[in-house]
């Protein structure tokens, strides 16, 4: 991977995904120059011909292909992630300890309003007779 161009990777996953350079690079927000760079870049690291022209469209050489199946699985895998984590940070994190009882019969009817009215809050009630460590999170965090 040491030697593995990732931008360059990551313009030629952009430009297969959608049959475009200038589309490619509007995505990217760089120019279209910029990414044909990166293409050749690519080619000539790798050895190969990624595209060939046909009617004045790109289409993906039995090689490109192979690198494409790949790569749009990675880069897919990778921006998911990138959602997951930006999603998760941008919760708001809601932790209240109360008795069983309390939970059950006051909070318990309640919390789901709150919920439904509030959903980028993070809620966890933490229902426990013990309030003797407040220092410690029940999640072991």
């Amino acid at each position: 991977m040491r030697d593995l161009n990732l931008k360059a990777t990551e313009y030629f996953e952009a430009v297969a995904r959608l049959s475009s350079v200038t589309k490619a690079a509007e995505e990217l927000g760089i120019s279209p120059s910029a990414v044909s760079q990166q293409l050749s870049l690519l080619e000539a690291q790798l050895g190969v011909k990624l595209f060939r022209r046909e009617k004045g469209r790109l289409v993906l050489t039995l090689d490109g292909d192979r690198l494409f199946q790949t790569t749009t699985q990675a880069f897919s895998a990778i921006r998911n992630a990138r959602s997951a984590v930006s999603f998760q940070r941008d919760r708001r994190n809601f932790v209240v300890r109360v008795s069983p009882s309390f939970g059950v019969r006051w909070l318990g009817p309640r919390v789901g309003a709150f919920a439904a009215e509030n959903e980028d809050w993070n809620i966890r009630i933490d229902a426990t007779p013990d309030f003797t460590a407040f220092e410690v999170d029940a999640s072991g965090a």
